[in-house]
């Protein structure tokens, strides 16, 4: 399947779009600003034996709950906005709801491994839809969702002063251990926060501390983060459905099954992504939600920086 255009004009409202919830402008300069939720996870979880344990509890338990859904159910959820672009040649602006964010793009490896994933998933399930490669990314931070561009050009005002921080490489985190994530409209390729030692000081830096960074850079710039959720999560999108099962609730689960005893065994056993490794992380813009929208700011991959990353993001 080609990879979808999707324009950075205002959302139009259209009569046979999705009836979803379009947020007003959400910035406030002289609103307080909330405590970093990032922290308040870090300090409960202050081990790196206790934190990768708290993302692998919440991956697993989540799976087990979306799989007692979908038996009782029998039915995944197609996604509405997703079909009209894909299936009904809906015009980019079907899709009203408009992002700021901080992505961090997969390695060729992590690439390859999600293709091998797609092509299982499609074997049991040919009309599943799959992200296209170009576009897999996994989303660190989420700094406004489903607003109208009114609200991104006014967050991005605040922000681009700060983007070449925001976007400089640090101490690399490492994401190990995939396994698939599933609910009843989307799958994904979870990962566990790898015990990175940073620096001569011993000091412990993940995935999640990335995130707490993030998030207090963007609180610096004046922006209020409008995140949906901050669960232990690090996970790239990989597929969604725009049409019901063509086979058995049974067959699929199966499937799923099957692909996550391959990940917790061979399959997933020598995959290492370092965050920042290859392609510099990116603040992407616009409708984003299928892996479109626009690059405002791309930092610069390991590689390419000639900088310290620590001495980047302590100083700031």
């Amino acid at each position: 399947m080609s990879t979808m255009t999707v324009s950075k004009q205002p959302a139009a409202t259209l009569p046979s779009a999705p009836q979803l919830p379009i947020l007003s402008l959400p910035l406030s300069i002289n609103a307080p600003l909330p405590t970093n939720p990032y922290e308040v996870f870090i300090q409960t979880y202050n081990s790196p034996t206790a934190m990768i344990k708290a993302y692998d509890t919440h991956r697993r338990t989540r799976n087990r709950e979306r799989e007692v859904m979908l038996n009782a159910s029998g039915e995944v959820t197609p996604d509405p906005i997703l079909k009209g672009l894909v299936l009904d040649s809906q015009a980019p602006e079907f899709d009203p709801r408009n992002c700021i964010t901080i992505w961090c793009r997969p390695t060729k490896q992590v690439v390859q491994l999600v293709q091998q994933v797609q092509s299982m998933l499609r074997s049991v399930e040919p009309e599943v839809w799959l992200m296209p490669s170009d576009n897999l990314h996994m989303t660190a931070l989420e700094i406004l969702h489903s607003v109208g561009d009114d609200a991104v050009e006014v967050g991005l005002q605040l922000l681009k002063p700060h983007l070449n921080t925001l976007l400089a490489p640090r101490p690399a985190p490492v994401l190990v251990k995939p396994i698939l994530s599933f609910d009843q409209s989307a799958l994904a390729l979870s990962f566990l926060p790898e015990d990175s030692v940073v620096g001569d000081d011993g000091n412990w830096y993940t995935y999640h501390h990335y995130r707490l960074d993030l998030y207090n850079i963007v609180q610096k710039a004046g922006v209020r983060v409008e995140s949906r959720y901050q669960v232990p999560s690090a996970h790239v999108t990989i597929a969604r459905f725009v049409k019901p099962l063509a086979g058995s609730m049974q067959q699929w689960l199966a499937k799923l099954d099957e692909i996550n005893e391959w990940l917790d065994g061979d399959g997933g056993k020598n995959v290492r992504w370092v965050v920042g490794d290859e392609r510099g992380s990116e603040c992407r813009c616009g409708r984003i939600w299928y892996g479109g929208g626009w690059s405002e700011h791309i930092g610069y991959s390991i590689q390419q920086s000639d900088d310290e990353p620590e001495k980047v993001w302590r100083e700031y």
